[in-house]
C-alpha cells in the first residue's frame, strides 16, 4: 500500500512538473535583421526594434508582430515607453557615414509611435550610447563609451552630459527605486548610486575577474545579477554594494538575465545559449534551442517570455499551465 502511495505522489509530481514547464519556440518575425531589444508596456501592447530601422509591434501579447513603416534606416537599439503615447528609441548612425554628426540619438513620440522627433545628446563629443535607463518618476540617465554618462533636464525632452564616473564603457544600467541603482560595463565595472546618479562608488565584487559585464537586472530592491564575458554571473543581495560570482558552467558570453521570482532565473548570450536556473542562481542548466545565433535580449511578462537577436530571432516561451 506504501508502495502505490508513493508512487502516486511520484507521478503526480510529474504531472505537475510538466505542467509548470514551456519550451522556447521560434516566432515568425518576416525579418532577418539584428533584433536588440524587446518592450511590453503592459501584457498586450509590446515592440520589438533592431537594425536598419526595424520596428515591429504587437498588440495581442505577442500572438502576432506587425512591422511598422520604416521610419529610419539606423539601428534602434533600445525602446522605452512610459505610457500608450509617451515614448522613446535609442538610435545609433552607421559609423562610415556620420559625418560631423554624433553615432547616437534620440526619437521621442507624444502619439503612440504615429510621428517621431529627433533629439541629439547635448555635447556628446561623438561618443556611443548603449543604454538609457529610468526611474519610476521618470527621471532618466544615458551611459555609453569612456565613461560617459547624460543626465535628462528637468523638461524631460533634453540630456546634459554629467562627469564620468568610470574610464570604461558602460553595457548597462538600472534604477532600483527612485534613488538606488546600478551600473556595469568593462573591465568587470560595478557602480551604484543611492543619490539618483549624481554620485557612483565602486562596489566590491568577490571573485571579480574584470571581464566586460554587458548587463544588469535587479528582482527587487536588494536583489540582482549581472552577466558578461566567458559566461561571467554575479549575484547581490545588498542592492548592488558587494557582489558574488555564481557558476554558470559555461564559456560563452553572456548578454542579457531576467530572474521571475526569487528562485527562477534565465540567462542568454552568444551562439544561441540559455541557462536557467530554479536555485537563485546558484546551480545554472543550459536550454537546448533550435538556434546558434546571438541572443540579445529577454523578457518577460506575467508567464510569457520573449528573447531577440541576430537574424530575426524571436523565441517565445508560455508555461504550459497557462496554455489553452
Amino acid at each position: 500500500m506504501k508502495s502505490v502511495v508513493k508512487i502516486t505522489v511520484f507521478l503526480l509530481f510529474l504531472v505537475f512538473s510538466q505542467t509548470i514547464r514551456g519550451n522556447w519556440e521560434k516566432q515568425e518575425a518576416k525579418t532577418l535583421a539584428w533584433l536588440y531589444d524587446v518592450f511590453f508596456l503592459n501584457e498586450n501592447k509590446g515592440w520589438i526594434s533592431g537594425s536598419n530601422g526595424e520596428f515591429i509591434h504587437t498588440e495581442d501579447g505577442g500572438k502576432t508582430w506587425i512591422r511598422d513603416k520604416k521610419f529610419t534606416e539606423d539601428t534602434i537599439q533600445g525602446v522605452h515607453f512610459f505610457d500608450e503615447n509617451n515614448g522613446l528609441l535609442l538610435c545609433q548612425r552607421d559609423a562610415y557615414t556620420l559625418g560631423s554628426d554624433a553615432p547616437s540619438y534620440l526619437l521621442t513620440t507624444n502619439d503612440g509611435g504615429k510621428t517621431w522627433n529627433t533629439v541629439n545628446f547635448t555635447g556628446n563629443e561623438r561618443k556611443r550610447i548603449t543604454k538609457i535607463f529610468f526611474t519610476q518618476n521618470k527621471f532618466g540617465l544615458a551611459i555609453g563609451e569612456s565613461g560617459t554618462v547624460f543626465s535628462v533636464s528637468d523638461d524631460k525632452t533634453s540630456w546634459k552630459r554629467v562627469p564620468a564616473p568610470a574610464q570604461y564603457l558602460l553595457n548597462d544600467g538600472i534604477f532600483i527605486d527612485d534613488f538606488r541603482g546600478a551600473i556595469v560595463g568593462g573591465g568587470g565595472t560595478i557602480l551604484f548610486t543611492e543619490d539618483a546618479g549624481a554620485t557612483w562608488k565602486s562596489s566590491l565584487i568577490a571573485g571579480n575577474e574584470n571581464k566586460k559585464l554587458n548587463s544588469v537586472f535587479f528582482l527587487n530592491q536588494t536583489t540582482g545579477w549581472t552577466v558578461g564575458a566567458e559566461g561571467s554571473i554575479y549575484q547581490t543581495i545588498n542592492s548592488g554594494k558587494i557582489w558574488r560570482k555564481q557558476k554558470s558552467e559555461t564559456k560563452e558570453n553572456l548578454t542579457d538575465i531576467f530572474f521571475r521570482d526569487t528562485a527562477e532565473g534565465w540567462a542568454i548570450g552568444e551562439n544561441g545559449t540559455i541557462l536557467h536556473s530554479t536555485t537563485a542562481g546558484n546551480v545554472w542548466k543550459q536550454v537546448k534551442v533550435k538556434t546558434k545565433h546571438k541572443l540579445e535580449k529577454i523578457l518577460f511578462v506575467g508567464n510569457r517570455g520573449w528573447i531577440v537577436g541576430f537574424g530575426g530571432t524571436i523565441l517565445f516561451y508560455e508555461d504550459d499551465k497557462k496554455k489553452k
